[in-house]
């Protein structure tokens, strides 16, 4: 018997006197107390002399509520801890800690912070003011922040501020002492009615920063602008082909490029170019540290902060027309039924014909005329390309991968940065077949990767958990939709097949969004689990190495180890070992990445509700229903939050979560309703709306 490993086992499971753990494992108490040692040790448990107890440690992040208590959250459990006062330990909200649950609380179990690993804020970014001490007239200085729930001390002169002056909305480094922090002030952003400033105030916060460190700007000066001829040895030359690239009106860099031509067995041959990024991006490197770091580009309304400095995004990276450009090739083979019969994979050069955009190519599948004429050699290739799509789509469609239908929308600013206009994204015919190349390249070479052994950064969506969704289905139920029985394992072709069935209902949009949510969450791994809403065995992130690490890193092994092997051994062993922790780093950026996004767009709805006139009427959905409220979301994307509070009457949640109900009224999810603003903030990135009826019987 493992007895250490049993010892910890019972612990977790509440057995946590010593008397206790002897008896139950028979053994004397020494051995008893060595077995417990090693674990307090090796931080797994923690000894409380006040309960005379042994305690599980876990790893938690804090949230710490304004009124001074906290909330331990621990990864893969549903349940949080509470956190009295005095058992923080100093923590802030957002730190990462190890606590240990040591009783059951009234509601929680309660716990106490054992050791803080990880501070979450290293800065902090607000507005300065100052407070003038009436006795001695001396000015103390304050960052007000919503990053933190307490005004940051300054702890220096006004005339040590450097250039900044009350009301400056500043950047400070912060420093923590044993029961307090305070901050010093490393840069000025401007003040808080600057243009653009509250996009880059979020950036800030999220940690993505414009200026890129200066090594890797010095490292900059050796990147040349053009291909060089002695580049290209060992290379094929595709610039024969004319290979295209289809991408936004308004994008800037070009990752991928394509081409399509039929062979004479009918078979597809599909070209799939994507950026030689690593060829410039050494590992080690300034550019790679700082690349790693951000892990992706983040795109922000009006502007987008790189992976890779402009000098490579923009320029000898991306896949610009006219020029030639280093790249990794993906040449699929595929039949008529959408099968992969062949393929390869090398280091190529192409010239990139035509760029194109999702709006001429559209235009152009639809027969418009004058595009037909002005692109008359690509007219053919591009309706090939829609026929290959279709019959990607359909095998992809056959094995149930899962099409949610999520709406992403466009906002436009004025001059002064505030909203002038958001526009839902629409995706035509153009869109579909980029992601559907694409996805077939990802999948080629994650199968590749791992059929023959080789290292991979995998990109992975595990099963859901099968009670979350089997709850979800029979909420559908409930609305009305029919939907055969479950078993314990719910299949994607299933939840595919749920998602066309409430395609048609009014509340399309709220069973939607419960689908999507009861699903995990993708991410990184070193082992090959399968993509579950693509319904593939094999997956990873290969065509956008300008804006996302892990394909530089895809990219960077399929060149040391399967094109150019020249320390294969010491490569394959470095690329194993540091695959893990790449992996985790590179989720958490993508996920820091989309709060980052979230955030700007919270702000930028909230601001844009906050300049209509207070008397205008919405049409809204009810779109979730919690224990305080309504969220309602109107035709333009916007949410906002109707609290039962104040509501006409004494609202509650159905058992059920489908039904807001008072004595005498019921609102619906799915519902339409017309609503009001009550109050919206982009300081504090809310939106409060009113039903319209009890905001009329509110001014009575």
């Amino acid at each position: 018997m493992d007895y250490k490993k049993e010892i910890y086992e019972a612990i977790l499971h509440g057995v946590v006197k010593f008397n206790s753990l002897k008896k139950a494992f028979g053994i004397k108490s020494d051995m008893l107390s060595s077995y417990l040692n090693e674990l307090i040790k090796e931080e797994k448990i923690i000894y409380d002399r006040r309960y005379d107890s042994y305690f599980s440690l876990k790893e938690a992040i804090i949230n710490v509520n304004p009124k001074g208590f906290g909330f331990a959250r621990v990864e893969g459990e549903e349940k949080d801890y509470y956190i009295y006062p005095e058992n923080l330990l100093g923590t802030y909200d957002g730190d990462k800690a190890l606590v240990y649950p040591y009783e059951q609380g009234i509601k929680l179990i309660n716990a106490k912070v054992y050791k803080i690993i990880n501070r979450e804020h290293n800065f902090v970014i607000g507005k300065l003011f100052k407070k003038t001490n009436k006795k001695t007239g001396i000015n103390r200085y304050y960052i007000e922040s919503r990053m933190l729930s307490f005004p940051v001390s300054v702890n220096v002169a006004y005339a040590d501020l450097g250039s900044a002056k009350e009301g400056n909305i500043v950047y400070a480094d912060i420093f923590y002492h044993k029961n307090d922090i305070s901050g010093r002030i490393t840069k000025v952003l401007g003040y808080p009615d600057d243009p653009g400033i509250e996009i880059e105030t979020i950036a800030l916060e999220y940690g993505f920063k414009v200026e890129f460190s200066a090594d890797t700007e010095k490292e900059l000066e050796s990147i040349p602008n053009e291909v060089k001829e002695s580049e290209l040895k060992n290379r094929k030359d595709f610039r024969n082909l004319n290979v295209i690239t289809i991408d936004g009106d308004d994008s800037k860099d070009f990752d991928d490029a394509v081409y399509l031509e039929k062979n004479d067995n009918g078979n597809y041959m599909l070209y799939v170019f994507i950026a030689d990024v690593a060829h410039y991006v050494k590992e080690g490197s300034p550019l790679d540290l700082d690349a790693y770091k951000r892990g992706t580009s983040v795109y922000l309304a009006d502007r987008v902060i790189p992976m890779i400095p402009r000098k490579l995004s923009n320029g000898i990276c991306s896949l610009n027309e006219g020029v030639d450009r280093l790249v990794l090739a993906c040449i699929m083979e595929i039949d008529y039924k959408g099968n992969l019969v062949n393929y390869d994979i090398c280091e190529g050069v192409i010239k990139s014909h035509h760029r194109m955009t999702y709006n001429k190519v559209n235009k152009i599948l639809k027969k418009d005329p004058i595009l037909m004429e002005e692109y008359s050699d690509l007219v053919s290739m591009l309706d090939l390309m829609k026929e290959l799509s279709l019959i990607i789509r359909a095998r992809r469609y056959k094995k149930g991968g899962i099409e949610f239908e999520v709406n992403e929308y466009k906002y436009t600013l004025n001059e002064d940065g505030s909203p002038k206009s958001i526009e839902l994204r629409t995706r035509e015919e153009a869109e579909k077949l980029i992601e559907d190349f694409m996805l077939e390249a990802n999948e080629t070479i994650a199968y590749h990767m791992n059929i023959s052994n080789l290292p991979c950064e995998y990109r992975i969506h595990e099963k859901p958990d099968q009670e979350k969704l089997s709850t979800v289905f029979d909420i559908i139920r409930n609305m009305g939709v029919s939907l055969p029985k479950t078993k314990n394992d719910i299949h994607p072709k299933q939840v595919q097949d749920a998602l066309e069935k409430i395609s048609d209902t009014n509340f399309a949009p709220v069973l939607n969004n419960m689908l999507l949510r009861s699903m995990m969450k993708a991410k990184y791994n070193e082992k090959c689990l399968g993509h579950y809403g693509l319904a593939m065995n094999y997956y990873c992130h290969f065509t956008s190495p300008i804006r996302r690490y892990p394909d530089l890193m895809v990219h960077r092994i399929i060149k040391r180890l399967l094109i150019n092997p020249k320390n294969f051994d010491g490569d394959l062993i470095h690329f194993e070992q540091v695959l893990p922790e790449v992996c985790i780093n590179n989720s958490l950026s993508e996920r820091k990445s989309i709060e980052c996004e979230r955030a700007v767009d919270d702000m930028l709805s909230a601001w844009y509700i906050e300049l209509q006139p207070k008397d205008t009427v919405f049409e809204g959905m009810i779109t979730s229903i919690t224990n305080f409220g309504m969220f309602i979301t109107l035709s333009n994307g916007i949410e906002g939050l109707i609290q039962f509070s104040n509501m006409n009457g004494y609202f509650d949640k159905s058992a059920d979560g489908l039904e807001a109900i008072s004595y005498n009224k019921v609102y619906k999810l799915g519902q339409k309703v017309n609503v009001m603003i009550l109050d919206a903030s982009k300081e504090t990135r809310k939106i409060d709306f009113s039903l319209e009826e009890d905001y009329h019987n509110a001014e009575v």
